[in-house]
């Protein structure tokens, strides 16, 4: 794959892309005029439009195709929570852990600080809880504040767990039973303000870089070639050639590829 300098580049304090009608008939009528890119992502997703990130700002020409909207699936959906890879540290998964933590930090203090803020959580002690139960969470915390701190993740971003006394943790969740409530433990999580936006932002930051976005541009087939697609928005229908394709498509990835076998997972 020939490597050349990003059509578009981002420099400081520059503006993002808009990402107007006028520009999307210019990037389809590019596209539709069988001009091949060297990356075709499908699906505008948080993976799709990072993906078109990645390979724009190494200087790769960049299509990123979506038959809704930004954001219009999985993306949109979340549980707008950050974490920095908890439920994994409890599993023994250090590795999952560690780059969560890491993923967490880059969003929280260069990708999105804007869109992001901490929200505290807190794991009630109570009279009846077996014996080494409190100890045994505390440890999963403290081992969550050193993966936070190999992370580099900032104090001031992400505040350290710590114990609350009774009269704190009853004040910080009124329902607990006070004839049961011991104490607390509190920790910290990194909230998303807004998922869809995060999507946004990432998108108009390829285009920037020079991607060429398409929405409302459904993909019939694709192969190692290219793509064909059907514009919803302008009617009729052309081919995208290119170098390599990404399916970005999520949970839809076998209506493209009936190769593709997804399983549920947890989260």
């Amino acid at each position: 794959m020939t490597r050349r300098p990003a059509t578009s580049p981002v420099r400081p304090g520059e503006a993002m892309a808009s990402l107007d009608r006028e520009r999307r008939a210019r990037d389809r009528d590019r596209l539709a005029a069988g001009e091949p890119v060297d990356v075709l992502v499908v699906g505008a997703g948080v993976t799709g439009a990072g993906v078109a990130l990645d390979a724009a700002s190494r200087g790769l020409s960049v299509a990123l195709l979506e038959r809704h909207d930004l954001a219009h699936g999985t993306s949109r959906w979340s549980s707008k929570l950050v974490h920095g890879g908890l439920r994994y540290l409890a599993k023994g998964d250090l590795g999952i852990a560690w780059e969560s933590a890491v993923e967490r930090h880059v969003l929280a203090t260069t990708v999105a600080p804007h869109l992001m803020s901490a929200v505290p959580q807190l794991v009630p002690v109570l009279a009846d809880d077996v014996a080494y139960a409190p100890a045994l969470t505390r440890a999963g915390l403290l081992g969550g504040d050193l993966i936070r701190r190999g992370a580099r993740t900032p104090g001031s971003v992400i505040p350290r767990s710590r114990h609350v006394t009774r009269a704190e943790a009853l004040r910080l969740a009124p329902a607990l039973d006070p004839a049961r409530t011991r104490g607390g433990l509190v920790t910290w999580e990194e909230r998303l303000e807004d998922d869809a936006r995060l999507v946004v932002a990432i998108t108009r930051t390829a285009a920037a870089f020079g991607a060429r976005v398409l929405t409302r541009a459904a993909v019939r087939s694709m192969g190692a070639g290219g793509a064909v697609v059907e514009d919803l928005l302008d009617d009729g229908t052309f081919e995208v050639r290119a170098r390599h394709v990404v399916n970005a498509t999520g949970v839809w990835a076998g209506e493209l590829d009936p190769s593709v076998r997804l399983t549920p997972s947890r989260g």
